[in-house]
């Protein structure tokens, strides 16, 4: 199994969308799609960590180092990424009618502090 093709697989088993991880990332739908087809065969460094977190898995199991897709004690930090792929994985749990209601209450807060225009 290729690199694209086990974060394609992490993904989907997470119930993760392409754009779910695209936007945590700060990437394009087609860069995520790009390295799940193996378009970019060489994942860049600085991405391979935070879609293993991403993904909660490790960056070998990833890199196919390793069968053993649990995280280790030392990616589990709960940093900021995890924190919001988390929130987002919750979301997607949430009826879709009830989903437009959290979108606005989100965006209300973050317009009532200048973050959101």
């Amino acid at each position: 199994m290729t690199t694209g093709e086990r974060i394609r697989a992490r993904r989907k088993a997470l119930g993760i969308s392409a754009d779910v991880l695209a936007d945590t990332l700060k990437v394009s739908r087609s860069t995520i799609f790009r390295y799940e087809n193996g378009d970019i065969e060489k994942l860049p460094i600085d991405r391979l960590e935070p879609i293993s977190k991403i993904l909660h898995t490790s960056p070998a199991y990833l890199m196919g180092w390793t069968e053993d897709n649990k995280i280790p004690a030392t990616i589990s930090d709960d940093g900021p990424v995890d924190k919001w792929a988390e929130l987002i994985q919750l979301l997607q749990q949430v009826p879709e009618e009830q989903q437009d209601m959290l979108y606005n209450m989100i965006e209300a807060a973050l317009k009532s502090h200048g973050l959101l225009k």
